[in-house]
């Protein structure tokens, strides 16, 4: 990937969680693909920046956010629009985008496929966070994201397979370790989706 976009704010309700995502996902882009240009900074990228940064774009780049989401948008930490229906018809052809956002892949995501964005990665309803087991929930809201990265070509069946897999994997080391933790980790799991090829997964 050419260009990356990577949006996080900080969160009366999560602390420094999408930090810690966005940090994460940093550290593994250092690591694997050194040469490749990370655009926007935490806390600092509004609707305005984030599309005159995309105008620059046609193909071959991703957007990331880790924000808080509605069935038709994902708002920044003000609550403003960051991502809205029109945005979806009109600026993101070609894109790659992933959202953790809650509901995102609601009517947003319908619509960002719909209209030529070539993958999409978010929840169809609430995701959870446990604080207390905040790593485990970035290292599975950040998996699939890894594996797009990792592959020259993105094929949305296996990514869902192997993301639901880690997300089972995941759940029973949780069942032994917290099994009051454990649920949230089974609804996010059941709240993913990903939309590619005008194909749904799951579908």
């Amino acid at each position: 990937m050419n260009n990356i976009f990577i949006v996080s704010y900080d969160c009366s309700r999560l602390g420094n969680y999408f930090l810690r995502c966005n940090k994460d996902i940093q550290s593994f882009l250092s690591t694997y693909f050194a040469k490749t240009t990370i655009r926007c900074t935490h806390n600092n990228c509004d609707r305005n920046i984030l599309h005159s940064e995309l105008s620059s774009c046609e193909d071959n780049y991703v957007v990331t956010i880790y924000a808080h989401g509605k069935d038709d948008k994902i708002i920044d930490n003000s609550e403003n629009d960051l991502i809205n229906i029109d945005d979806a018809r009109s600026s993101y052809n070609n894109a790659i985008v992933y959202s953790t956002s809650c509901y995102s892949a609601n009517q947003l995501g319908i619509e960002m496929h719909k209209y030529g964005c070539k993958f999409f990665f978010g929840y169809s309803e609430k995701s959870y966070v446990c604080m207390s087991s905040k790593d485990i929930f970035i290292e599975l809201d950040n998996f699939a994201l890894k594996k797009i990265f990792l592959n020259n070509t993105i094929d949305g069946q296996k990514i869902y397979e192997e993301t639901n897999t880690f997300f089972e994997n995941k759940l029973e080391e949780m069942r032994d370790i917290n099994p009051l933790v454990a649920p949230l980790i089974m609804h996010n799991k059941e709240s993913f989706k990903i939309y590619h090829n005008q194909m749904i997964y799951p579908s």
